[in-house]
């Protein structure tokens, strides 16, 4: 078993070895999980509501600065330690919320699928951030990195540390949990690109020896400012073929495998929650598309309330911006 020497050992060598050359990724506490979503997460195009944050307040904040690290500048980080940069703290050894059925079972499906026998005991350290939202497209995304303290002398061993994006809704079936209203459980999207099965990432699925490619060694590379050994590239989550204007549910969760030592944690990038809407120019104020001008269109205009460039949603007169004066323009189509 991994000791609490060994766990001691690498937190150690984690502060010693030089990654923090360049400093600058900072990390800012949060005040609410509203303000996690709202500022730090949503794009345009989707509408949230009720978000709920599972965990220790220290588990999740801000970043900045994140270009040269992560390849993120801005965004919402989230830790199954102290959610705080240049060191992680662990979350009190065994203080943090134990067991998560989902979150364990997505651990546990990993050794199968890349031939290997191992498996973890439990979950440790949960964190879990999770909203409804309201989607103006087919399709929501957003981007995102895995760090992890496990890498590499831990990799394809019980200490797997895991995280999930889980979503619900209209149109899904999927073998993991969901909140009551939301009948058809839920599916996992944060996976290993063009991989089928869709294969969970974790630091066993995604290394320096499996998936490479998406693999990024912080001592080799020198990646200053992030006490972790070794992060993925950014990913980018995917939903497919929504029902527009439909409600649906996300949990983003993150937890250590087997023990309460060595911190992973998810990058969630600033504004990359979106979902595409496609606009026929020639169809003004019916920027759903279903051939009507309703509630569904203003809704729209104000999930991209705020919205500034060329592809603002609702945009009518061309100012390169979604704001008031727009709302103005629709409500006068009626």
């Amino acid at each position: 078993m991994k000791t609490n020497f060994f766990a001691r050992l690498l937190l150690v060598c984690t502060a010693i070895i030089p990654l923090a050359v360049s400093a600058q990724l900072s990390t800012t506490p949060l005040n609410s999980a509203e303000e996690a979503v709202q500022d730090f997460l949503l794009g345009s195009g989707v509408l949230i509501e009720n978000v709920v944050f599972n965990g220790s307040a220290i588990q999740i904040s801000s970043f900045d600065g994140g270009t040269d690290q992560l390849g993120m500048e801005l965004g919402l980080m989230m830790s199954t330690s102290e959610a705080a940069i240049p060191v992680l703290q662990e979350v009190g050894f065994g203080e943090g919320i134990q067991g998560d059925v989902d979150l364990l079972t997505l651990a546990n499906s990993v050794p199968a699928l890349i031939g290997q026998s191992f498996s973890v005991t439990e979950v440790f350290d949960v964190a879990s951030l999770e909203f409804d939202f309201i989607p103006y497209g087919e399709n929501i995304s957003f981007r995102y990195v895995f760090a992890s303290q496990e890498y590499t002398n831990w990799v394809n061993t019980p200490f797997n540390d895991v995280f999930g994006f889980f979503v619900s809704g209209p149109g899904i079936e999927g073998p993991f949990s969901a909140p009551e209203g939301f009948d058809g459980g839920s599916v996992n999207i944060a996976i290993v690109p063009e991989s089928d099965p869709g294969l969970p990432i974790t630091v066993s699925s995604v290394n320096h020896i499996l998936n490479s490619e998406h693999y990024i060694d912080n001592f080799t590379n020198g990646q200053g400012g992030i006490p972790l050994p070794g992060q993925t590239t950014v990913f980018t989550a995917e939903a497919l073929g929504l029902q527009i204007g439909e409600t649906y549910h996300i949990r983003l969760a993150i937890a250590d495998g087997s023990d309460t030592a060595l911190a992973s944690a998810i990058f969630l990038e600033a504004g990359s929650f979106t979902s595409e809407v496609e606009v026929d120019p020639n169809d003004v104020g019916d920027l759903n598309g279903d051939g009507v001008l309703n509630i569904y269109d203003l809704l729209l205009i104000i999930a991209n309330f705020g919205c500034e460039g060329e592809a603002c949603v609702g945009d009518f007169d061309v100012n390169l911006a979604t704001d008031v004066q727009d709302i103005l323009f629709f409500l006068s189509l009626f």
